[in-house]
């Protein structure tokens, strides 16, 4: 007997068959492109979306002939709208959209954000649903007025799998309109906006059978008819929860083209020391545990982006891109801001770039700044944890970057603190499957579960120093912040009209 892992991420899924015993027997993987149709627009087609999960899913079905069930995780914050025919009314808006900075002051004039957070987990930034519902009701007004139902990508792909609309709460949490705390849609911010929550799916707890694999499909990808699909959970939960996360001060690393440090916590560390520092917080396996977010939101990215501009047309390997690193990037600093949508500060639209360059510096240099900066940022992340009380018990990092040892060897001297490797880099689809095994009853617990499923393969210790390196690139990092601070205000001035 085996379970169903299906990923739903922001560049492409995947699907991977698991034994009871945490073995991936089989997997598959499909890409799929952002749509950009204008400057700074970041969406995803979900009917590109769902054919991929329909390729992925045909490629495994030869070998899940004995699977039981079916989990979907998911990226949040991303709407998906259908009519009354279940037709597709528009992309998906993604995360890294910057079109939603004009909805932050209407939300700050109906509710504070010390409330907002604090009802909500999350801080006022436009990469939350709230943001996209009201630019699409100031811009295509008509489109709300059609939607029959709203999703987000996770409940979507679950409803066209299953028939059944439910979210679980981690997902629900991505919305800016869902009680962190009780659980339930917020009747309050709803009414404030005018967000018709009831078109939204149920709140469903991570594990619940929803149903049978819809016939059709199974007849079509040629998957069990016996297949149950249960409800799954944020891919950052699950990501935490299959990296083996699951006590107080344990913290997940994901390092894909976005690092998410996720720290569990007990709910009653929920403090204001948490909103003070806009730290975003969302539910987890159970009503006792939440994970406090933060990360980097153009991780993997900028390494994606210096080889595309850097070493365009020319053969060449990840292996000796970094293997041809120097030992330092000396006063060469690279600052990871990619985008002028921040996790970690959401009002700051400071953007990156390379500083210290001379006519002596060369690519592997700027490629070893480039890591270096990745790193201090994680720095800035794990200082923020200790910053609100959280003790650090154990760093685990999964996902693709995770094998680059000399990227991972660096960031634990970086830190200063051990780094498990996973045996396994898939940790969002193991999340997926512990949460199968737990719900088909064999395992008795996420612990007992974590426990068979998760093994460590490596891990890296810190050697070297960076306190000097970490205090300069500080600097920089604040003066650049504070620029853009004063760039933003001059612009706000010429909009006002002339300055004499």
């Amino acid at each position: 007997m085996s379970y169903i892992g299906l990923d739903v991420g922001t560049s492409g899924c995947k699907a991977a068959v698991i034994s009871p015993e945490g073995k991936i027997l089989f997997s598959a993987g499909e890409e799929y492109a952002f749509v950009s149709p204008n400057p700074g627009w970041v969406e995803l087609d979900p009917a590109q979306v769902w054919k991929s999960v329909l390729n992925v899913l045909r490629e495994i079905a030869p070998h899940a002939g004995d699977a039981r069930t079916i989990a979907v995780s998911s990226i949040g914050e991303s709407m998906v709208m259908l009519d009354k025919d279940e037709n597709i009314l528009y992309n998906g808006i993604v995360y890294l959209d910057q079109r939603c900075k004009d909805t932050l002051p209407e939300i700050e004039a109906k509710i504070s954000p010390y409330e907002l957070h604090q009802i909500t987990g999350v801080s006022v930034n436009q990469m939350f649903t709230l943001n996209k519902f009201l630019w699409f009701r100031k811009h295509m007004p008509g489109l709300l007025e059609k939607a029959e139902k709203f999703f987000l990508f996770g409940d979507y792909i679950t409803y066209m799998l299953s028939g059944v609309r439910a979210i679980d709460p981690g997902s629900a949490s991505r919305t800016m309109f869902f009680d962190a705390r009780t659980l339930e849609w917020s009747e309050k911010i709803g009414k404030l906006f005018d967000v018709p929550i009831e078109r939204f799916s149920k709140i469903t707890t991570p594990g619940t059978a929803l149903g049978p694999l819809r016939a059709e499909l199974s007849r079509k990808l040629g998957l069990p008819d016996s297949l149950s699909v249960i409800m799954g959970i944020h891919d950052q939960c699950a990501a935490t929860l299959g990296s083996g996360s699951l006590l107080p001060g344990e913290v997940m690393l994901g390092q894909g083209s976005t690092e998410s440090i996720n720290c569990v916590v007990h709910k009653s560390h929920l403090n204001d020391l948490i909103i003070e520092n806009q730290l975003c917080f969302e539910p987890y396996v159970d009503k006792d545990h939440y994970i406090i977010i933060t990360g980097n939101l153009t991780h993997g990215s900028s390494i994606n982006w210096f080889i595309r501009n850097f070493y365009e047309n020319e053969n060449f390997s990840y292996d000796e891109l970094y293997r041809n690193c120097p030992e330092n990037a000396g006063d060469v600093f690279f600052l990871p801001y990619l985008s002028k949508v921040n996790l970690m500060d959401p009002k700051n639209h400071a953007l990156g770039g390379f500083v210290g360059i001379d006519v002596t510096v060369t690519r592997p240099q700027m490629f070893r700044a480039l890591l270096e900066g990745l790193c201090y940022e994680a720095k800035v992340s794990m200082e923020i944890f200790n910053k609100i009380g959280v003790e650090i018990k154990k760093l685990t990092a999964s996902g693709g970057v995770s094998k680059a040892s000399l990227y991972m060897q660096m960031k634990s001297d970086v830190i200063g603190f051990p780094i498990h490797i996973l045996a396994n880099p898939q940790a969002g689809i193991m999340g997926l499957a512990v949460i199968s095994a737990v719900s088909c009853g064999d395992y008795d617990s996420y612990t007992e579960a974590i426990r068979a499923f998760t093994e460590t393969a490596h891990t890296y210790s810190p050697g070297r120093s960076y306190i000097e390196q970490y205090h300069k690139y500080q600097i920089i990092s604040q003066s650049i912040k504070t620029l853009y601070d004063k760039l933003e205000e001059e612009e706000d001035v010429v909009k006002d009209g002339p300055l004499f």
